[in-house]
């Protein structure tokens, strides 16, 4: 690697097309004595945005990692929380064996609380190689109920989401409480909690309060740290700020 490659690698970029998504490739081309540079599309981007289709992240979170979250955009002191999920990031090895994963919730709508479980869970995934998948549990229960009108022997979509070694199970406590729900929730759970593979909840409530049954939230507390993000709109700070600026530039 030469060093403007490793300069933008160290910026975040991809280091073959420096995040534009194109790079530059010498052709012959008919009528032309020497090769010239054509615009083609950049093999390792199309590599790694193809992995995370594959994931299920949301496409404003394909580039999520810890270093973009953050934690001083908030109107009070998060380094506790901070140092408690780098903590985290830095002995996954060693967590990844007691199989204890976080919930992280907050009444507020926009208090960052599903882009901190995709910063955490796509640093990981960098560093160890994980297979991850995302999923909102309305989406969940969808492809669910989808896999039970499949004819019998149809490949089940939804056995991925139970398998992997790192889930995050976003929104729970948003979804209709009927009995086949329940059943489906306390599954996917149990069946995590009982393989040690671990998962990242987000939520507008408290376990205790989720319309789950009560063995399921047993055993969500047994297999994650609840933590509370602030009561605070980060999405509606930024919406705001970016308002203002648009409106500044428009009079100048």
């Amino acid at each position: 690697m030469n060093h403007s490659q490793k300069a933008v690698s160290d910026s975040g970029k991809c280091p073959v097309c420096g995040g534009t998504g194109w790079r530059l490739v010498k052709e012959q081309a008919e009528g032309y004595d020497i090769p010239l540079d054509f615009a083609r599309p950049c093999t390792k981007c199309q590599g790694e945005r193809r992995l995370e289709d594959r994931t299920g992240i949301p496409p404003q979170f394909h580039e999520a990692t810890l270093e973009r979250f953050g934690f001083d955009s908030y109107g009070q002191n998060m380094e506790r929380l901070k140092t408690l999920v780098h903590n985290y990031f830095a002995r996954y090895a060693e967590l990844a064996k007691t199989g204890k994963g976080l919930y992280l919730w907050s009444k507020t709508a926009g208090s960052g609380k599903t882009f901190l479980a995709c910063c955490l869970a796509r640093s990981i995934t960098i560093r160890y190689n994980l297979q991850i998948r995302f999923t909102t549990v309305p989406d969940y229960l969808a492809l669910v109920a989808d896999s039970y009108k499949r004819q019998q022997g149809a490949q089940d979509e939804s056995e991925v989401f139970r398998r992997c070694p790192l889930l995050v199970l976003d929104d729970i406590g948003t979804q209709r409480s009927g009995e086949w729900q329940q059943q489906e929730l306390f599954r996917i759970v149990n069946d995590r909690l009982n393989a040690g593979n671990i998962t990242f909840f987000t939520s507008n409530m408290p376990p205790e309060k989720l319309n789950v049954d009560y063995r399921t939230i047993d055993r969500i507390r047994k297999a994650a740290v609840v933590l509370q993000m602030p009561e605070e709109s980060i999405r509606l700070k930024k919406a705001q700020e970016e308002q203002a600026c648009f409106v500044e530039r428009m009079l100048m």
